[in-house]
């Protein structure tokens, strides 16, 4: 059997949210509507920022939100590609949500670590609050009096090994959501040489202070380690059976690999589950990205099990059972207008407001004309690809003279690759692994004088791709196989996916597109 053909197997219910939804965060909330648990995720350079997701069972998610969802909120325009937001945790006080983050790469003065807080998840959460101390990934842990500790993940200031890092307590004040000065360092690794502990989170279970936290990096041997303590501030043990979930030891041909950056959740049954990221790869690329997946966890001797019998990520966890409440979200949310009729288009350091504006035809939205692909701030709206075999594609409506419009699938602006239709030519714009500084832009077809209106897509199968043209007045068209295989953090660095979406290039005017989406 082939890698490729072990990878085609792996499906289910797993990953929960599918694509690239990294660094998974969850907290439960008990209310007159029955409980309902709250998931957010890493987006990086891509605005609006933090999808908040709501479910009843841990297995089917609905998005109400974005926590960083207007313009003036969060300025991503100086941070880098796979810079910007990283690593939200969420938690509520039992009145209201708060949310910490990092931001890499902001500009001075707002950048580093912050907090926001709202009464509803939908939102709207408020201006972020700073907090001025080093490090990333923080997390809060509430305690059943009230009290808060913050805490987060830094390189060790005195490392004994390269790449070592320190995990801090600090008491969080509940006025001003501000950590103490005072810091107490508990913990630098489940083994010595242990590389990069982050993700960090604190909770209380039967007498026990836990700290879970991933290590090794974010990509193969990232793993998921445990340790206990009788207060916040330690001393923390770490669990004899460390890591307690990893899938380094699979070896790279795994369907799933890179398993790490968890955090725990305790159901109104007294069951545990945790989320955590992986990716699925075909030949070791991986371009969906760190999508959220959910493990079952139990507890011996007051330790967590992932995974029981299994050890490892199961394809088909059945998340909670015999429910009661509404399935769906209540109309308010259920019905929350989004931007084009989808939900979750996000644009590339700005918000999708700033370049998007609706049009008199139903169904059909307008992009304002700019930058291309290689620049910082594309006039690109996307969404997640979600599957490693599918096709996206975009109808093609209306357009400036002088506009290019098209579609395209972005990694980052030195890997991506996009299909055009301006000037009477149909191309196809991309990056290579061998030239990762430019473009080649090669036309594909002519069209007739007055032609441009039609469908344009891409067939997806793992690391190839075939563009399609169909125009409204002929018969489609496909190109040759495309190697996208540099659109990917294997091959390209970085911590994204793959998205995919409209673009529209050109020094003013516009492109109206219709029907974007992702299917078989």
């Amino acid at each position: 059997m082939t890698e490729i053909q072990t990878i085609a197997m792996w499906g289910g219910t797993n990953p929960i949210l599918p694509g690239f939804y990294p660094d998974p965060s969850v907290c439960r909330v008990d209310g007159d509507d029955g409980t309902w648990f709250y998931l957010v995720n890493s987006t990086f350079e891509y605005l609006p920022g933090l999808p908040v997701h709501r479910s009843r069972d841990l297995v089917n998610w609905e998005v109400i939100g974005h926590v960083i969802d207007r313009p003036g909120q969060i300025d991503l325009s100086t941070v880098k590609d796979s810079g910007g937001l990283f690593a939200p945790t969420i938690r509520h006080d039992g009145t209201r949500f708060l949310l910490v983050c990092t931001l890499v790469g902001g500009t001075e003065g707002a950048s580093g670590n912050f907090i926001v807080t709202a009464d509803s998840a939908a939102g709207p959460w408020s201006d972020p609050i700073w907090w001025d101390m080093d490090g990333i990934d923080p997390s809060i842990m509430i305690d059943p009096d009230g009290s808060m500790w913050a805490h987060g993940t830094r390189l060790a200031l005195f490392p004994e090994w390269d790449q070592q890092t320190e995990v801090w307590v600090r008491r969080l004040d509940n006025e001003t959501l501000v950590p103490d000065t005072d810091e107490t360092i508990v913990w630098s690794g489940a083994l010595r040489g242990a590389i990069w502990s982050e993700g960090p989170h604190l909770f209380r279970r039967n007498g026990f202070v836990y700290l879970l936290a991933a290590e090794g990096g974010t990509s193969f041997h990232h793993a998921i380690v445990v340790a206990r303590a009788e207060s916040p501030l330690g001393p923390f043990t770490g669990n004899p059976a460390n890591p307690v979930l990893t899938h380094r030891n699979l070896g790279r041909a795994s369907p799933v690999t890179n398993v790490g950056h968890a955090d725990l959740v305790e159901a109104r049954d007294g069951s545990w589950w945790a989320v955590c990221l992986a990716t699925r790869a075909w030949d070791r690329c991986d371009l969906l990205g760190r999508e959220t997946l959910l493990v079952p966890v139990t507890w011996e001797y007051d330790w967590p099990v992932f995974a029981p019998g299994e050890g490892q990520l199961p394809q088909n966890p059945q998340g909670l059972q015999n429910l009661t409440g509404p399935e769906h979200l209540p109309a308010d949310v259920a019905n929350k207008p989004t931007a084009i009729g989808v939900e979750d288009v996000m644009a590339v350091r700005r918000h999708p407001s700033e370049i998007l504006t609706e049009t008199q035809s139903s169904g059909t939205f307008r992009l304002q004309a700019g930058d291309g692909l290689t620049e910082a701030s594309p006039a690109f709206l996307a969404r997640r690809l979600t599957s490693l075999s599918t096709r996206v594609q975009i109808r093609l409506v209306n357009a400036s003279e002088g506009v290019g419009s098209g579609l395209a699938l972005r990694y980052s602006a030195t890997a991506f690759i996009a299909v055009t239709v301006g000037s009477g030519t149909v191309s196809i714009e991309t990056t290579s692994a061998d030239a990762p500084a430019g473009s080649t832009h090669t036309p594909w077809l002519t069209l007739p004088q007055g032609a441009g209106k039609g469908v344009l897509g891409f067939e997806v199968h793992g690391t190839s791709a075939v563009a399609v043209w169909e125009p409204d007045d002929g018969e489609a068209v496909r190109s040759e196989v495309l190697d996208i295989s540099h659109l990917c953090a294997e091959n390209n660095g970085g911590f994204v996916g793959v998205t995919y979406g409209a673009l529209a290039t050109g020094d003013g005017g516009f492109a109206d597109f219709a029907d974007l989406q992702e299917g078989p």
